[in-house]
């Protein structure tokens, strides 16, 4: 659920919220109708390289959409009734789930001490601290 939250926030406030914010400006900067088309092409680009849609982030974004594809199964079955479980299945998405994090999280820590993509920092930090969570052991 973290990991979903951790995505949902970085696309809406990280994202969606601040290039909105960037587009505001740079069209109530704009004299002409020129400049609002090139806000909006500026606005339209950012997004597009931010949500994760662009090719130099495409191993990001396949490592998400398996997580998430992850949690589906998972919410499928556990619709479907506890009967619907083995511990195989558990332990198979378990392992699929903290492989694809770890490498999220290395593979975002490194982008970002690159400063390649300074705006995956927030998704950096929120799922390294979710991989920090499911390694350690519990305090007693």
């Amino acid at each position: 659920m973290h990991f979903v939250n951790s995505i949902h926030n970085y696309l809406m406030t990280r994202i969606l919220h601040t290039t909105s914010l960037e587009f505001q400006d740079d069209f109530n900067r704009a004299t002409d109708l020129d400049g609002v088309l090139s806000a909006h092409e500026n606005y339209l680009t950012k997004v597009l390289q931010r949500c994760l849609l662009h090719d130099k982030v495409s191993l990001v974004r396949e490592a998400v959409v398996k997580v998430l594809n992850i949690a589906l199964v998972f919410q499928r079955k556990w619709d479907a009734g506890i009967h619907t479980f083995s511990d195989d299945s558990i332990t198979k998405m378990e392992s699929e789930f903290n492989n694809c994090s770890v490498f999220l999280s290395t593979m975002l820590i490194n982008m970002t001490k690159r400063g390649a993509f300074p705006h995956l920092a927030a998704l950096s930090f929120s799922l390294a601290s979710l991989q920090q969570s499911t390694t350690s052991p519990p305090s007693k």
